[in-house]
């Protein structure tokens, strides 16, 4: 079976879903927008967004998982403990500084800031050169750059997740 999987990343498909976990409408409804501005705000709150225009050299890096914190005791003998954070992970996506996708996060950035409340994320990745594809669990936005690093050319701008859960699922 492992002898038709390959190591290829590029084929990877990411797709995230903001919502606001304290209402039951829409963003636009609870920051009690408009209808001029609703129409802006609400195809980006509740539905699949797929992410594109990722950094070839590095668009995905996860954080490693502490699962257990130890001690040693005065006699030599090691503790170990579970830790509660196990299944949490980070993701960083690293964008392009041209990627479509940056509008779609700076309006989600927005949404946040007019309602003064963050979003919850949940998420899709598909690995298809493994055949594998990953449920991301409740998570939430942390880290944002908003404006690219100038130097010769604009740098890519990361963005951060930290999700409670990261789950394989069903192989495609």
């Amino acid at each position: 079976m492992s002898a038709n999987k390959t190591i290829t990343a590029i084929n990877t498909k990411l797709t995230l879903i903001a919502s606001n976990p304290w209402v039951n409408n829409t963003a636009a409804d609870a920051v009690g927008l408009g209808s001029t501005a609703t129409g802006f705000v609400s195809p980006l709150v509740g539905v699949p967004l797929s992410l594109e225009g990722m950094t070839s050299d590095n668009p995905f890096s996860f954080s490693q998982q502490n699962m257990v914190e130890t001690q040693t005791s005065m006699e030599g003998n090691l503790y170990g403990g579970y830790l509660a954070t196990a299944q949490t992970v980070e993701l960083t996506i690293t964008f392009i500084a041209a990627s479509d996708s940056l509008a779609t996060l700076q309006s989600l950035a927005k949404i946040m800031q007019v309602q003064r409340e963050t979003m919850k994320f949940n998420g899709t990745m598909i690995v298809p050169s493994q055949g594998k594809t990953f449920a991301l669990n409740n998570g939430y936005w942390i880290d944002w750059q908003s404006i690219p690093t100038h130097a010769k050319i604009l740098q890519p701008v990361p963005c951060k997740f930290r999700f409670e859960s990261v789950d394989e699922t069903l192989e495609m």
